[in-house]
């Protein structure tokens, strides 16, 4: 049963740092694009996040190590800085600091996808596995990744159940968790430096 809480915990950790909010913003503003548009991208960019994921997930800390000549501890401070400055652009400018008027299918969708599978996500992906083992962390990348999909899926209906109003507010809240998260990341990585 700790195992499943676990994979739980985990998936609902990968999930906020993914950050669904902010792809409901970004496909809010290619409405005008249509339902199937939306789909699209939707599908492509779950599906190219989950596989760089699952590959960082698995052979993260090989990449690292051997090709990259990176340690974990520096991905973590690196990862770190990046998201608490991604959160903090959205906590104080109440956006993600993304060019959201992209009309072409492929920047959208790579847009997306980069943001699925950002540093952030990336440098949590590395670290959950080396804690937590492989499988475990593949599974919780699954359900986090799929339920992204399904928020990206429904973002125009999202959208305008939360209207103007609210998701604004929502958006800044959203970024003060991930400037949290980002904060904590980099001062793991610090403690794991000094060691």
């Amino acid at each position: 049963m700790e195992y499943f809480e676990k994979i739980l915990e985990n998936a609902l950790f990968l999930l906020i740092v993914i950050n669904p909010v902010s792809k409901i913003l970004i496909i809010n503003s290619l409405i005008d694009e249509g339902k199937q548009f939306i789909k699209n991208i939707s599908v492509k960019s779950s599906y190219t996040g989950l596989i760089i994921l699952i590959i960082f997930a698995v052979g993260g800390n090989f990449i690292l190590r051997n090709i990259f000549r990176i340690n974990i501890y520096s991905l973590q401070i690196a990862g770190g800085i990046i998201l608490f400055l991604f959160g903090l652009n959205a906590l104080l400018k109440g956006g993600f600091g993304i060019d959201e008027t992209k009309d072409t299918e492929e920047i959208a969708m790579i847009t997306l996808a980069s943001m699925i599978a950002g540093p952030g996500t990336i440098t949590a992906t590395i670290s959950l596995s080396a804690v937590y083992g492989v499988i475990s962390v593949c599974i919780s990348i699954i359900l986090a990744v799929f339920i992204n999909f399904i928020l990206m899926i429904y973002s125009i209906e999202i959208g305008k159940l939360l209207g103007k109003n609210l998701l604004g507010p929502l958006v800044r809240l959203t970024g003060f968790f991930i400037s949290s998260i980002g904060m904590n990341m980099a001062f793991t990585g610090i403690k794991e430096f000094l060691k």
